[in-house]
Parts: C-alpha cells; structure tokens; sequence
C-alpha cells in the first residue's frame, strides 16, 4: 500500500525557500512606505530586520510579505537582523509574545531589565529565550556586520505588542523633535508611559 504523502514539485517548494541574498530588509518597505527616516528606525530596531518566514496575514509593522509564508503552527515568526559593529536596536518590550535569540555569526551582547542593567553574551549557535514583559536589547560587539536569528511566538493577534521605553522616545525626540514621535505613534509605534502601559494581568 501506498504511504499517502503529500507530493510537492521543485517548483511549488521555492516558496518554501529563502534565499539570504534575495531578502530585502522589512523595515526598508515600511520606512519608504510612510516618509519616515531610516535613522530613526534604526534607533528602535535592528539596521536591517529580514522577516525570512511568518504566516502571511500575521500582525506587526515588519511581518508583511515574508520570504517564506509558514509558521502557522505554534505560531512564530523567525527572522534574521544584521547589524553593523557596536550597533542594535534600543530598550523595548514585547508584553505578550516570547523572542529568542540565536546568534549565527561575530559577538552580541542581550541585554535586559528597564534599564538594561543585566546583560549575556551570545556566540555562534548560543541561544536566549527572553519571556514577554521584559525590556530588552541586542547589540552587535563584533568587529565588522553579523546577524542574528530572531524567533517571535505568540497568538496570532499578539504580534504588534512591542513597546519602546521611554528613554529611546527621549533620544528621538532630542535629535528629531516631538512631531516625529507624533508621526511614529499616527504609524502604529508605541512608546511606553505609566498610562499605555498594559497592566500585568492583561499582558
């Protein structure tokens, strides 16, 4: 008898392949998409965030049109950052969904707490699983460009819960002024005060 697997062409299984070459960084489209300066993204994310593979109506600014639509079950989203030497994203949070780190190539240090006062150091292959509701940051203390495998899980309509801490609305806000602020909360950013804050037993 017969084993009733599914049968895939090698054509149909090439949207099931990211080629790293051909990823062109999420953040780039959404910056160019609503005028906002890649500056001033990349003091709140990773300088190029690729989203290699997500289900394909998953919420979230960088989740759009992924390289590889999967992920379904569970659900997750796993995607590569690449920053340049001494460079990351600031201080954010993720209230509901849970974000691993693997480190692919050079040094990162992973920070943690309000005020990043704990930090790890990940080499090659070496892993963190951060848990929601605490604010992190990852920095790239390489010498030259490394990446970072980034796995977010959550529910479905978890995935837009990240927050940014005050100190990085503070450091937009002195190089670029309040109204970018303005524009970044009209474009779906949020920066956490007392008052946006989710309460502990609805995060």
């Amino acid at each position: 008898m017969a084993i009733p697997t599914k049968k895939i062409s090698p054509e149909e299984m090439e949207s099931k392949i990211a080629r790293f070459a051909s990823l062109v960084s999420t953040k780039a489209k959404h910056a160019e998409k609503i005028g906002i300066p890649m500056e001033v993204f990349e003091i709140m994310t990773a300088k190029t965030t690729f989203n290699v593979m997500s289900p394909a109506n998953l919420g979230g600014q960088l989740s759009p049109k992924p390289a590889v639509v999967g992920g379904d079950a569970g659900v997750f989203r796993l995607g590569i950052v690449s920053c340049p030497p001494k460079n990351g994203p600031a201080l954010h949070i993720h209230w509901k969904t849970h974000e691993t780190f693997i480190a692919l190539d050079g040094e990162w240090e992973i920070k943690w707490g309000d005020e990043g006062e704990h930090s790890v150091f990940l080499k090659p292959y070496d892993l963190i699983a951060v848990p929601p509701m605490v604010a992190r940051q990852f920095i790239n203390l390489s010498d030259k460009e490394a990446r970072l495998m980034v796995i977010i899980q959550g529910e479905p309509d978890e995935f837009d819960d990240v927050g940014r801490m005050p100190q990085t609305a503070k450091m937009i806000e002195e190089k670029y002024g309040i109204e970018m602020i303005e524009k970044l909360e009209a474009n779906g950013w949020s920066f956490i005060t007392d008052a946006k804050a989710p309460r502990p037993e609805s995060a």
